[in-house]
C-alpha cells in the first residue's frame, strides 16, 4: 500500500520549528533561511488542510493539531536518525562541554586519555569557567555543573557529591589509637567555599558539644585541596574532586563520615542531543561515574 507522505523538507521544517518553538531557530538548525521554513510550513498546512502554528506577539506557537502532529513526527525522525547512525561509521566530530575548573582538573582531565582511546574520532573541547553558562544561548553542546538541589527533568546525574574530611598523612591528631576530634576541632581547618559543613561533620563524627570553630575565609576547591596537601589543615571535600590526591596518598581520609551534599549534573543542548557524538560523550561520562563508584566501594 502506497504511503501518504508529505514532502520530507516540509516535514523537517515543521518538526524543527515545532520542537524549537521558533522559525528562526529552525532555520539556523537546518541551515536555511527563515523564509524557507515559513514557505515549507505554509505548504504543509495547505497540503494537510490544517493550521499547525498560530501567530503570537512573541513569535509562533503550535496549535492543538500541530502539537498532536509533532508528537508523532519527532519520534519518527528520531527512529530514522538512529537507524541511519546504526549503519554509519563510529561517532565523530567536535563536542563542546562547559564545566568548572575543579571538576575539569580533578575528574575530567585524568580520564580524557581513556575517552580518546574509546572515541578517537571525537574532539571533546572543554570550556572552563566559574560562571554557570546557558548552554543554549552560548551554543555549548553540554554543561557539567554542581547543583545543591535536585534539578528539574532534562539533566543527567553524573555523580552525587559525597563530602568527607581529608588531611595530609601525619597531620591528624591521634589519642588512644583514635582520631582526637576535640584536638582536630582546634584547627587549623580549611574551609571550601561550597562545602561549609565542619560543624555538621564533627557532630556526625561523634564529637559532643562541638566548640566554636575558628574557620578561615573559605577558599576555592583547588586552593583548599592544595592547602591540605601542603599540611596547612584538614579539609572537607567531595571525594570525587580530590580523587588524584586520594589515589596517590597525598591526602588520607580522617574518619568514615560522609555527608551527601548535592551532585554534578549534565545538561545537554536540545539542538545537540540528536548528534551521535554528543550521545557518545554522555554515555562515556555515565560509564566513568559507574566505574568510579565501583572502585570506591571495593
Amino acid at each position: 500500500m502506497r504511503r501518504l507522505l508529505p514532502p520530507l523538507n516540509a516535514l523537517r521544517a515543521f518538526e524543527a520549528a515545532g520542537r524549537l518553538g521558533s522559525f528562526t531557530k529552525a532555520a539556523e538548525e537546518l541551515n536555511v533561511s527563515h523564509s524557507a521554513i515559513s514557505r515549507h510550513v505554509r505548504g504543509l498546512e495547505d497540503r494537510l488542510n490544517v493550521h499547525l502554528f498560530q501567530a503570537r506577539n512573541t513569535g509562533v506557537a503550535l496549535t492543538d493539531q500541530g502539537r498532536a502532529y509533532l508528537a508523532e513526527i519527532t519520534p519518527a525522525f528520531d527512529l530514522i536518525s538512529q537507524a541511519t547512525e546504526a549503519l554509519s561509521v563510529p561517532p565523530a566530530g567536535t563536542v563542546t562541554l562547559t564545566t568548572e575548573n575543579t571538576v575539569a582538573q580533578k575528574w575530567l582531565i585524568p580520564r580524557l586519555a581513556g575517552f580518546r582511546a574509546r572515541h578517537p574520532d571525537i574532539d571533546l573541547k572543554l570550556s572552563v569557567t566559574s560562571k554557570v553558562m546557558d548552554i543554549e544561548a552560548h551554543d555549548f553542546d553540554m554543561g557539567l555543573r554542581y547543583l545543591r538541589s535536585e534539578p528539574a527533568e532534562g539533566y543527567h546525574l553524573i555523580f552525587r557529591s559525597c563530602v568527607r574530611a581529608y588531611a595530609a598523612p601525619g597531620f591528624v591528631p591521634i589519642a588512644g589509637g583514635k582520631v582526637d576530634l576535640r584536638e582536630l576541632a582546634r584547627g587549623p581547618l580549611i574551609e571550601d567555599a561550597t562545602f561549609r559543613l565542619w560543624p555538621e561533620w564533627f557532630q556526625k563524627a561523634g564529637l559532643k558539644d562541638v566548640p566554636d570553630l575558628n574557620l578561615p575565609h573559605p577558599l576555592s576547591a583547588i586552593l583548599a585541596i592544595q592547602s591540605a596537601v601542603a599540611g596547612l589543615g584538614a579539609v572537607l571535600m567531595d571525594k570525587n574532586l580530590c580523587e588524584p590526591e586520594r589515589l596517590s596518598g597525598a591526602l588520607v581520609e580522617i574518619a568514615d563520615v560522609e555527608i551527601p551534599f548535592g551532585g554534578y549534573f549534565l545538561a545537554i543542548n536540545s539542538r545537540a542531543w540528536r548528534r551521535k557524538a554528543v550521545r557518545a560523550v554522555c554515555e562515556w561520562l555515565l560509564d566513568e561515574c559507574a566505574l568510579a563508584d565501583g572502585e570506591t566501594s571495593v
